[in-house]
């Protein structure tokens, strides 16, 4: 049975004088209050980002998507009002996930970039030096901004993060590559998630019945990739789960404002419906 909390959804149709299929959104001011921190998956084209933000601490971007997103992302991260970015965390090494690294450098004044080894090994494009990088490792515990915590539950062979992103009591599953050992692993440590980021863009045979069971999520998103489909099996499994599935690159980006016990889905659909 879904755990109970107050979940309000919002949809803001924000079409500033739109005149084409593209919404002219202007701007979006979540109005954060103190210890509030929103969370959100950006509706990019191909690839994968999710912003962090709070009013005492800026902004963080886990991943930056495809290059072929270029202009979606920096798009975005305007209409968020995102002045600075500090901290950078790539998860994986994969181009839908770091192929707008280089180019958010020309906006943004990065000065730490979390990766794991296996990431750093396998990323083409070469870190500035005067970029402090962190090396995440598995089981570790850190602090991405204040209010805003992760643990380091796996890390695959080739670098992929599998984590969980926690804020106050609500948890975020962030998924990495598809893993059924790990599953279940994850499965019998008995940890429901509000949230769940679907493993690889949806691909393979993840979310199986008895993990969805056991972390008994909310919601799920499902990025896109350009050479990946999403499996109609993990679709219908998500769907017997009674989970809402979310699509940003269809729908538009998703945002979890969160605080203490609660949290607010809001969307903002930027881009006529894919």
């Amino acid at each position: 049975m879904k755990k109970l909390l107050v979940l309000m959804i919002s949809t803001y149709s924000l079409m500033l004088g739109a005149t084409s299929a593209e919404a002219s959104i202007q701007s979006v001011d979540l109005h954060l209050r103190n210890h509030e921190v929103a969370v959100t998956f950006l509706d990019l084209s191909i690839g994968e980002a999710i912003l962090l933000q709070s009013k005492e601490n800026g902004a963080v971007l886990i991943n930056t998507g495809s290059s072929h997103s270029e202009q979606e992302l920096i798009d975005r991260l305007k209409i968020f009002k995102v002045k600075e970015i500090r901290k950078v965390w790539l998860t994986n090494a994969d181009e839908a996930y770091t192929g707008n690294f280089s180019n958010l450098l020309h906006y943004y004044d990065v000065k730490e970039v979390f990766l794991s080894k296996g990431v750093e090994t396998a990323f083409l494009t070469s870190i500035p030096s005067h970029i402090e990088k962190q090396h995440i490792q598995e089981n570790q515990q850190l602090e991405l901004m204040e209010d805003v915590n992760v643990e380091i539950l796996n890390i695959s062979k080739t670098g992929s993060v599998t984590f969980m992103l926690s804020l106050g009591s609500q948890d975020l599953l962030m998924m990495g590559e598809t893993n059924l050992e790990l599953e279940e692993e994850i499965a019998s440590s008995g940890r429901a998630v509000e949230v769940l980021k679907v493993a690889n863009f949806g691909a393979g045979n993840g979310s199986s019945t008895e993990f969805l069971s056991a972390i008994d999520p909310q919601m799920a998103v499902i990025f896109r990739h350009n050479n990946i489909d999403v499996s109609e099996s993990v679709l219908e499994r998500l769907n017997e789960s009674w989970t809402d599935v979310y699509y940003p690159y269809r729908i538009g980006s998703v945002t979890l404002r969160i605080q203490n016990d609660r949290y607010d889905v809001i969307t903002l659909p930027t881009k006529e419906t894919r």
